[in-house]
């Protein structure tokens, strides 16, 4: 699962405030579409940038009126046939989006490789400690 991330400090950010609520929903909910259509999907068909067809804002109440107070405060850039992030975070980008796949299929590798009986990099079993009087204790 990939996650679409928001910054704390995107709220001061003069762009999001000029842009207002509801641009800045659209803004948000279509990274997390992009990021959607690429789930299962194999490496290669991630694109280089994410790309909003503008079909898809249409479908959006008030969607291009929306997109264009996104376009005028820079964040979004028309490109042929829809919209692209003119500022997106960077743990929002097709790049990180590929990074984040290495770390994880690096990391079950890891530990698919790790034999059934190896512990060094397992944490030590919880122990319990019984006190007198302890409903649990062995009598």
């Amino acid at each position: 699962m990939t996650f679409w991330y928001i910054g704390d400090e995107e709220p001061e950010d003069p762009r999001f405030i000029q842009a207002g609520p509801a641009a800045c929903g659209l803004y948000h909910m279509t990274g997390a579409w992009c990021l959607r259509q690429v789930r299962y999907r194999p490496e290669r068909e991630i694109p280089a940038e994410w790309f909003i067809p503008e079909t898809w804002v249409r479908g959006w109440p008030n969607g291009i009126r929306l997109a264009n107070r996104l376009l005028i405060v820079g964040l979004w850039i028309e490109v042929g046939g829809g919209y692209s992030y003119g500022w997106i975070r960077w743990q929002n980008t097709p790049e990180a989006v590929r990074r984040e796949r290495k770390r994880q299929t690096a990391k079950k590798a890891r530990q698919r490789s790790m034999s059934p009986g190896d512990t060094a990099s397992c944490p030590p079993a919880a122990t319990r400690t019984v006190h007198a009087g302890s409903p649990h204790r062995n009598e």
